[in-house]
This record gives C-alpha cells, structure tokens and sequence, in this order.
C-alpha cells in the first residue's frame, strides 16, 4: 500500500507498506546534485555527500559505523547529476536509529575545518582512481563530448583545483541554496507505518529553507564531437553517445525497450554480433541516462586497438540497419526482458525505496509497477523505428575513446566510419 504526504513546508513523505518482510530501506533524497554546481564548485555536491559521514553533533564518525554495524544494518549515500540521496536499510525495530541518523547528518553535521582537509585527501584519492579506470573515464568523457562547458557534460567528482578550495563556507553556502524543502523526497519501504514515518520527520526538517527551485536552460547539445584520451592500456575503450529523452518524456516505454534491443543484453545486437558472431570484443552494452530536460543514449565496447575499426564498423551497421534489424519477435522479447527485471527488481527493498523516490521526483506521484508493465506492453514497433531514427541521425554521435590510440588518425578513422 502506498502512501504520500506533503508537508506544509513542501517536504514530501512517502512510504510503501511491505507486510511479509521484517526489514526497512529509508532514503533521504534531494533533487539536487553536481548540474547545481557554480564553475567554481565543481565536484562539491559529492564532497558534501562525503561530509555527512564525518561527524554530527550527536555521532562522531566512527559512532555513526559502529551503531549501525551493532544493528547490522547498513548506511551509504550516491551523488548524481541531478540527485543525492542518502539512504538506510535496517530491521524494523531498528527503524528510530535510522531516522535519527539520518536526520543528524541532514540537520546537524559538523563541518569541522580539520575533518574537510582529511576528506580532500579521500576526495583526491578517489578522483585519482577514476583517472586510472579507463571504463570509468570513458563514460565521463562522453557526457563531455555531448555537453562541453555544461555542468551535465563534467564529471561529478569535479577537480583537484577546486576540491582543494572547497572549506565550510562554501558547503553551507551550496546546501543553503540546494537544500531545500521543495527538493527533498522522504522515501521509505518496508515494515513501515506512514503515520510515524511523518511524526518521525515532520518536526525535525522544520529549520530546512523553503525554497523554490528555478531550473537552468536545457544544455545545448553538441554535434559530431570526438574526444580521445590517450592511455598505455592493453584495451581501447569506446563510447559513442547522442542526446536522448528527458525523465518524463512520454516516449520513455520505447525507449526502454530500443535499449534493450541495441545493447540490453546477452541477446541484443550489439552483444550477438560483436562477441558472438564476430567475436571482436569481451564486453559491449548500451544504456540511457535522462535528465529533467535532455537525456543520453550510449553504446560502450572495449577491444584490441586492432579490432577498433572492425567495432565501429559493426556499431554503425547495426543502427543504421535497425529497420530490418528490428522485427515483432525481437520487440516481444525485448518486452519480456524488460517486464522480468523490473518484477525481479521489486523483491528488493532498496530497489523498491529507489523506485518509489524516483517516481515522485520524476512525476510527482507513484506510478504502479503493474502501469509500468502496461505502458511498455502497449509500444508498437514502429513506435520504437521511429524513435531510433530520430535519436541515430550520424552527425549528431559523439565519440569518447580512452586507450592506446593516436588521436589524429583516430579522428580521421571516426569520422569516416560514423559521417
């Protein structure tokens, strides 16, 4: 059973009642993330996700890892370009530590001087790792490629530059203007009652600013760009992007599936005639991103600098042939997969919590698994070819490339493979 309310300072709670299960996965989420960063605050939205652990005014950082390891529960939090969400997952009975601790790293974190310079270091190290993962940088350098100097097109992690400068002025000032009672999502799944989910959060969000969110212009999407990192790797690894669908674009349910059908899975055509047929690559997938205005639609694969040409060449056959490609078996199946996963997800509580939150930032209400499954059901395949064609026009794919290749020559063979 679900249910929502809004607070009257515009804080939303909502809650899905599980009988059957003794656990509980709360989420604290906030329509806010690295695209609210200024120039100059790059990578801060993730740092302030990392200093809610250090410490509040109740817990120290090691009493906040203790109490929930006694309770054998667990506490964590992500950072995305639109969200941040913190987030726990305990039995019932521990439910009153979890809010509490949640609320204490909301409401009541310290910020001390000495704590910020420790986590620059972690922060630092951190961005240091994901350098030196090349699948990692590759799907950074795409959203680059398709929105240079937008906020969207930066990585979340921001710069050593500007880590460096960040200090306790500059986190308050960034949650001041960001974390405010219109963004903030309660979300909470399990053995839970609503009614105490509200009296355990209403009183204690009351110091949150009311504030209204004002949404920037959509990012103006590049066209054709390519982006290559050099690397000493054993592997080049490839992505190619182009601009996709917003979160609440109604085409959302053909966009699943045409997912699906690129590069969804072991069955898909990227996987079958890459690996399978021609047996060019380990690993090739697809996958879509959407965002409140725009969205991004990827192909990844990674092979031998040899095999290069031959992947792009592949890649670009298939979306350009996906008329024929495409048939009513193949959409069918693409519906199957779709349908199962997401019934597969739904025996997870976090994945149910996500799910729930997800729908109310997105639609502003709860959208039922079982409407989810009728919208894809109803997708026709030409709804689907049509959607192909609109988002694979070659001219508008980006390219990122990280691996042992020389970028001139590279750009030249990109360019003749794709145009």
């Amino acid at each position: 059973m679900y249910q929502r309310t809004t607070l009257p300072n515009g804080v939303r709670i909502i809650s899905e009642h599980i009988p059957y299960v003794r656990s509980i996965s709360l989420g604290v989420w906030l329509e806010t993330g690295s695209r609210d960063e200024l120039p100059e605050e790059r990578g801060l939205a993730h740092f302030i996700e990392h200093m809610l652990f250090k410490g509040t005014e109740r817990y120290s950082a090691r009493e906040m890892a203790e109490v929930m390891d006694q309770c054998g529960g667990h506490l964590n939090a992500f950072t995305g370009k639109e969200h941040t969400c913190f987030y726990a997952r305990v039995l019932d009975e521990d439910f009153s530590l979890a809010v509490d601790l949640l609320q204490q790293m909301l409401m009541h974190s310290l910020f001390d001087e000495a704590d910020i310079v420790k986590e620059q270091g972690v922060v630092l190290e951190e961005l240091s790792m994901a350098e030196d993962e090349p699948e990692d940088l590759v799907h950074d350098l795409i959203s680059e490629a398709v929105w240079p100097g937008h906020p969207l097109g930066r990585s979340i992690l921001g710069t050593k530059e500007a880590i460096l400068k960040f200090d306790r002025g500059k986190i308050l000032d960034f949650m001041a203007r960001n974390y405010t009672t219109d963004r903030l999502v309660i979300a909470c799944v399990g053995s839970v009652d609503h009614d105490r989910l509200v009296d355990e959060f209403a009183a204690s969000l009351q110091p949150l600013p009311v504030g209204t969110a004002k949404p920037g212009p959509p990012p103006e999407a590049s066209r054709g760009t390519v982006l290559i990192r050099e690397r000493d790797t054993e592997q080049v690894y490839l992505c190619l992007g182009v601009p996709s669908l917003s979160r609440d674009d109604s085409r959302k349910p053909a966009l699943y599936l045409l997912d699906s059908i690129i590069g969804g899975g072991v069955s898909s055509l990227l996987f079958q005639e890459l690996r399978e047929q021609r047996g060019l690559v380990y690993n090739t997938y697809s996958y879509h991103s959407s965002y409140r205005d725009t969205g991004l639609f990827s192909i990844f694969a990674s092979c031998s600098r040899q095999n290069l040409e031959a992947v792009l060449e592949v890649i670009m056959e298939q979306l350009t042939a996906l008329r024929s490609r495409i048939t009513a078996e193949t959409v069918e199946r693409a519906k199957g997969q779709f349908v199962g996963s997401l019934m597969l997800s739904m025996e997870s509580m976090s994945s149910r919590m996500t799910n729930l939150a997800k729908n109310e930032i997105n639609y502003r209400r709860v959208v039922t698994v079982d409407e989810m499954v009728q919208a894809v059901q109803r997708v026709a395949r030409e709804e689907i070819l049509e959607l192909a064609e609109a988002l694979f026009c070659p001219a508008n794919i980006c390219t990122a490339v990280v691996g042992p290749v020389e970028a001139t020559a590279w750009r030249d063979l990109g360019c003749r493979k794709i145009c």
